[in-house]
C-alpha cells in the first residue's frame, strides 16, 4: 500500500490552486500568477479611491453592505473557500456593486505577494476560525509569524486601521497579546466601541445565540 503526501497549505497556494482575482465592475477574472509585482489598485479599479481588504468575507455581507455605504472606496474580499467567493460574486452583482473585487486565494499569501507598501487603508479580520483545538492552533491566521508584519507594512501610516471581531474570548486575549508586540499599532476605544458599524452574518448569528462578541480596532502610527 502506497500512503499518499498530504498537501501542504503552502504547496497548495503557491502550486496546485487556481488563485483567481475578480473584478465585479466587468466581471474580468484574473490569474494572479499574471502579477509580477504588487497590484496597481489604480490599474485595477480604474480610480485612486483609498482600498480597504476584509479577510474571509464568507457569504458576502459586510462585503456588499460597505461597497453600498461607501462608494467612493474600493474593496477587495479575500476568500478561501471557493463556494463563497461565488456566493459573494452573485451578492454584489445582486446589489449592482461595482467597487469590489473578490479574490480566492490564502488571506496572507495574498498580502505578502500582491500588496504593496503603505497602500490599504483598513484590514476588517472578522470570526476568523479559531482552531480550537491545540494541535490545529498553529492554522490561526493572526499565528502566521508574516501576518502582523505584513499589515504593518502594508496600512497606510498615522490613518491605516485593522477592525477584528471574535466570539471566542480565547482568541480575542491572544490576538491582543500578540498585537501588544507591536508598538505601531494602536488601540482606537472610541471606534472599537461605535455602535454603527457594519455587522456580519457570523456575528448577526451568534448575537442571535447569545454569544458575547469581542471587537477591537488598532491604527498603524506615523
Amino acid at each position: 500500500m502506497v500512503r499518499q503526501m498530504k498537501k501542504s497549505p503552502d504547496l497548495y497556494w503557491t502550486q496546485l490552486a487556481q488563485i483567481r482575482l475578480i473584478r465585479l465592475s466587468d466581471e474580468t477574472e484574473f490569474d494572479l500568477r499574471q502579477f509580477t509585482s504588487y497590484i496597481d489598485w489604480t490599474n485595477l479599479f480604474g480610480n485612486c479611491n483609498p482600498v480597504q481588504i476584509e479577510v474571509g468575507c464568507g457569504k458576502g455581507r459586510f462585503l456588499t453592505e460597505s461597497c453600498n455605504r461607501n462608494p467612493d472606496t474600493n474593496f477587495i474580499g479575500i476568500e478561501n473557500s471557493w463556494k463563497y467567493v461565488l456566493r459573494t460574486k452573485e451578492r454584489l452583482k445582486k446589489h449592482n456593486q461595482n467597487n469590489a473585487c473578490i479574490s480566492y486565494v490564502d488571506a496572507p499569501y495574498f498580502v505578502r505577494h500582491y500588496v504593496a507598501d503603505h497602500s490599504v487603508e483598513a484590514y476588517h479580520v472578522y470570526f476568523p476560525d479559531p482552531w480550537p483545538k491545540d494541535k490545529h492552533q498553529k492554522r490561526r491566521i493572526f499565528n502566521d509569524p508574516i501576518w502582523i508584519p505584513e499589515i504593518i507594512r502594508t496600512l497606510q501610516p498615522g490613518l491605516g486601521c485593522l477592525f477584528f471581531a471574535t466570539d471566542f474570548a480565547e482568541y480575542f486575549a491572544l490576538i491582543e497579546q500578540r498585537l501588544a508586540n507591536w508598538p505601531q499599532l494602536i488601540y482606537q476605544p472610541e471606534i472599537s466601541e461605535d455602535p454603527n458599524y457594519i455587522q456580519t452574518s457570523f456575528e448577526i448569528k451568534y448575537r442571535d445565540q447569545g454569544r458575547p462578541i469581542h471587537r477591537a480596532v488598532y491604527k498603524l502610527t506615523v
